[in-house]
């Protein structure tokens, strides 16, 4: 069953917050997901403010913003 796109922004938060630092490979590995919608996901919750993505040329870090 495919989930929706609030439900799995919601589950996406709170495993940064159960992990802070983790990468977006590392979470995309834990949530099963396809890593092109992860990283739109990701990327909407950053434009809300509520993460900080942290981008090196080899990794994406994501926080929660406090």
């Amino acid at each position: 069953m495919k989930r929706k796109s609030l439900e799995l922004q919601k589950q996406v938060l709170q495993a940064i917050r159960k992990n802070p630092s983790i990468t977006l490979s590392q979470l995309e590995r834990k949530m099963g997901t396809n890593p092109k919608s992860l990283k739109e996901h990701c990327e909407s919750l950053a434009f809300l403010g509520l993460i900080e993505l942290e981008k090196t040329k080899e990794t994406t870090r994501l926080r929660v913003r406090s």
